[in-house]
């Protein structure tokens, strides 16, 4: 059973429309390599420059990686990556 990342419907559009994508990998930053390789240009909406996370918030099974080990942070068959989107408002 490969890693399923959730995507919500409001970043579809980064995503050719699709709002559930699997995948093999080690560590979050493999996921999101292949999803680079899926999506080309998608990493750079997730990723900065510097290799943080931007844009958006990352959980893992209902963490935040800001919690775990970031990008670093190890999955395993099973896991549940969900990407959500930064608000902005005022």
């Amino acid at each position: 059973m490969p890693v399923k990342i959730l995507i919500p419907g409001s970043l579809k559009c980064w995503f050719d429309g699709e709002t559930e994508y699997s995948c093999q990998g080690e560590r979050i930053l493999d996921c999101i390599d292949r999803l680079e390789k899926r999506f080309p240009g998608v990493k750079e909406h997730l990723i900065d420059p510097k290799g943080n996370i931007s844009n958006v918030l990352i959980f893992l099974n209902g963490d935040n990686l800001r919690s775990l080990d970031g990008l670093s942070t190890k999955v395993k068959d099973g896991d549940e990556i969900s990407i959500i989107p930064l608000a902005a408002g005022g």
